[in-house]
């Protein structure tokens, strides 16, 4: 990969994880349900492989957050975190 190419692959990745913070919880279920079928129709493209990389980590990020309120842990949540 060129320097570019990695340089607008990280500028996509920050972009995408400010707009991720600004959803609700349903609203990132529903993007995630968006790029999985995206996904599902053409396998293989960077752009929705970087998508769900960003949507498993907010899914963390929040997930954490609200352990360190106190918040008892909601056992509804379902991770697709892929690897």
């Amino acid at each position: 990969m060129s320097e570019v190419a990695i340089t607008q692959e990280q500028m996509f990745r920050v972009v995408y994880a400010e707009e991720l913070k600004k959803k609700r919880d349903n609203e990132l279920q529903d993007e995630r349900r968006r790029v999985n079928y995206q996904e599902g129709k053409t396998p293989g493209r960077r752009g929705e492989i970087i998508m769900q990389d960003e949507i498993s980590k907010e899914t963390v990020r929040r997930y954490y957050l609200n352990q360190k309120k106190g918040s008892k842990p909601n056992s509804d949540i379902r991770f697709n975190l892929r690897i």
